[in-house]
C-alpha cells in the first residue's frame, strides 16, 4: 500500500512541476532544497493529497519535516490513513 501512495505522489510531482521529467528525481530527493516546492506548491500538494486519498492533511501537518521527501509525504499520508481507521473502527 505505501509502495502505491509513494508511486502516486512522486508521479503527481514528476507531473505537475518536473514536465514529466523524473531524471535525477528520487524518494529522498529533498523537495524544498530542490526547488520543487515553495508555500504555493506545498499547499497545492496538500490539497493533492486530500482529494487523492481521502485524508485530512491539518495546518500543523504542513511543515518542512512532512513535506521534505516524497517519503515522508509518503508516511504522512499512511499516518492519516491509519488514524482515519482507527478512528472508524468501534
Amino acid at each position: 500500500m505505501k509502495e502505491g501512495i509513494r508511486s502516486r505522489i512522486r508521479q503527481h510531482i514528476v507531473e505537475t512541476w518536473l514536465n514529466g521529467d523524473a531524471r535525477g528525481f528520487d524518494d529522498d530527493a529533498d523537495l524544498q532544497r530542490t526547488g520543487v516546492l515553495d508555500s504555493f506548491t506545498t499547499l497545492s500538494l496538500a490539497s493533492f493529497l486530500d482529494e487523492t486519498f481521502l485524508v485530512q492533511i491539518d495546518p500543523i501537518d504542513i511543515n518542512t519535516e512532512s513535506f521534505r521527501t516524497v517519503n515522508t509525504v509518503a508516511d504522512l499520508v499512511m499516518e492519516k490513513l491509519a488514524a482515519k481507521q482507527a478512528a472508524a473502527t468501534p
